[in-house]
């Protein structure tokens, strides 16, 4: 179960408050893979916690400045599919509480795979995957027209959560790329997929989204052409991986509370 979920990380801040935990060493392996991969999708639309802003600077300047640089998607207030974004908003609601629950039982140490937390993970992440798939075979991967932006965010943290079925990630990058220069997706959304899916084809990333390590050893999971990452960051819109890296230190020192 530890080695699925941690397999890489992401990050992307959202809104919530941030506070000191103590944490034993194989907490912080499953709590860091799951404060920085359920946030994912929401650096386009959402404000960082005051302690990112000072620890981060520079990286508070940059993001404000590339924010523009890109089309990104513009909300609706009538959507085409009312019963599908809150089915979508449901199942996103109910990952979150699984990572939760799994987070608040492990208390000092690491959860076999039959412990009732880790065996209520799977399930969802299993029942959500089935789900998430048979809507996409019927109405292809939901769009803002359909379901709304948050609507879309969900089925985005869904997909990135599908790590037991990689094709099915890859096959997904491929749907929603086009997306991208229409600003139907965010430039974030993109990076973070298109390296999840080449981490689990053993492959170096392309955006410097995925992390991996713990502590002061936290850093990007190999990156491809790493000379050149931080034009292909700017081309999305993304702050400079070092300003990224600061953002994921100063996240990981003091996460979300659960």
């Amino acid at each position: 179960m530890q080695a699925r979920i941690a397999r890489c990380v992401q990050y992307a801040p959202n809104s919530a408050t941030l506070v000191p935990i103590n944490r034993s060493r194989s907490q912080e392996i499953v709590f860091l893979a799951w404060v920085l991969s359920t946030l994912n999708a929401t650096t386009a639309r959402a404000e960082w916690d005051p302690k990112i802003d000072a620890a981060c600077p520079e990286a508070v300047s940059q993001r404000a400045q590339r924010r523009g640089a890109r089309p990104t998607p513009k909300d609706i207030i009538t959507v085409s599919r009312p019963a599908l974004r809150a089915e979508l908003l449901q199942m996103e609601q109910q990952d979150q509480d699984a990572r939760n629950v799994y987070i608040a039982a492990m208390g000092g140490g690491e959860l076999p795979d039959d412990h009732p937390a880790s065996r209520h993970l799977m399930q969802v992440d299993a029942e959500d995957l089935r789900r998430l798939k048979h809507i996409i075979i019927q109405d292809g991967f939901p769009t803002i027209a359909m379901v709304g932006f948050e609507g879309v965010h969900a089925a985005f943290l869904l997909t990135q959560h599908a790590d037991g079925d990689p094709a099915f990630q890859q096959r997904m990058l491929r749907v929603v790329a086009p997306r991208l220069r229409d600003g139907e997706i965010t430039g974030n959304e993109y990076a973070l997929l298109t390296d999840r899916v080449l981490r689990a084809q053993g492959k170096p990333q392309r955006y410097g989204t995925q992390f991996e390590g713990i502590g002061e050893n936290l850093k990007p999971s190999p990156i491809a052409d790493e000379e050149h990452v931080d034009k292909r960051r700017r081309s999305l819109g993304l702050i400079s991986i070092a300003n990224y890296s600061c953002v994921i230190h100063a996240a990981y020192d003091a996460p979300p509370h659960p």
